[in-house]
């Protein structure tokens, strides 16, 4: 299935007839619920679904937004399953649960969820994207920032796996009860979690359970230039767990880009992307209508067999 996330077009306050009929001018007829929706808002797309003929074919937790307590962080980290903070983490649980929900009321197969992420300082992470702009890669000061980063995230990372696992205990019966699949996704930022070998270690526990492996293209591509791990060995290594991708476009390294813009051959992932998965354009709003247009056109040649 291939459809466009409402991170493309998405905006507070907007009308949610007029967000899906504009999803429909690129020539889609399904799309990814993402992650800002509130409550209301999503009551009113339910019925409008079926009305505009419209599949959904993921929903990206949190969705509904939760709505209990406010969070200073990003929507994409309202809350996080590998919070120490057992408050936080058991809300993180029920509000992906309650994502889980909003996958059964809309026909959803699967929830994409951001996992969580190790505790350390964030000026670390910070240089790395800094020092990518302006430094050769082969720098011996980023070399030597990017080994520090490494080790201290590997130092601080096990409680956070600890708690991630009994969020994840929590999440995947619930999930399977329900008959939805959860798919981990790449993370962008490499103080979150999983990297590459912590992909593995989770499906080796929960992949029974129906949890499974979603590509974003822009983040890997992101950790590749950074020298974190590599972005084809990654696909390589998980492509027999793959669910489904996100796809948009990277320039340096900023990503969700137009898929077609930028100075990432996407081309690049081809091979890895069966006509079973679920490819979900994720471009924000830079993008414009005619570029996810061509964008659709290109991938189109994807679904064939």
């Amino acid at each position: 299935m291939l459809s466009i996330s409402t991170a493309w077009n998405y905006r507070s306050g907007a009308n949610m007839r007029q967000l899906l009929l504009q999803i429909k001018e690129t020539g889609l007829n399904a799309v990814e619920l993402g992650y800002k929706i509130t409550v209301s808002e999503l009551a009113q797309i339910i019925p409008l679904l079926s009305e505009l003929d419209l599949a959904v074919s993921s929903v990206h937790n949190f969705c509904p937004l939760p709505d209990d307590y406010p969070s200073p962080r990003h929507p994409s980290n309202y809350y996080r399953l590998t919070s120490l903070d057992d408050n936080e983490r058991n809300l993180a649980v029920r509000w992906t649960q309650e994502a889980v929900n909003t996958a059964v009321k809309v026909g959803a197969p699967v929830v994409v969820i951001h996992a969580g992420t190790v505790e350390m300082p964030d000026e670390l992470s910070e240089k790395l994207f800094k020092m990518y702009k302006v430094s050769d890669l082969g720098a011996d000061a980023f070399a030597q920032l990017r080994e520090r980063f490494i080790k201290e995230r590997q130092a601080k990372r096990g409680p956070h796996m600890d708690a991630l696992t009994k969020s994840l205990t929590d999440v995947m019966n619930f999930a399977q009860q329900k008959n939805i699949k959860i798919g981990l996704e790449t993370r962008y930022y490499p103080t979150e979690i999983p990297n590459n070998d912590e992909i593995g270690e989770l499906l080796a526990k929960f992949h029974k359970q129906g949890l499974w492996y979603w590509h974003d293209v822009g983040h890997a591509e992101a950790n590749d230039r950074l020298g974190i791990y590599n972005h084809i060995e990654c696909l390589k290594r998980y492509s027999d767990k793959l669910i489904g991708f996100h796809l948009h476009g990277v320039k340096i390294l900023r990503d969700h880009n137009a898929p077609l813009e930028g100075d990432f051959d996407i081309k690049s992932v081809y091979p890895f992307i069966k006509k079973h998965h679920i490819k979900v354009i994720e471009s924000h709003a830079t993008a414009t209508l005619e570029q996810i247009r061509a964008a659709v056109v290109e991938f189109a040649k994807l679904e064939k067999p």
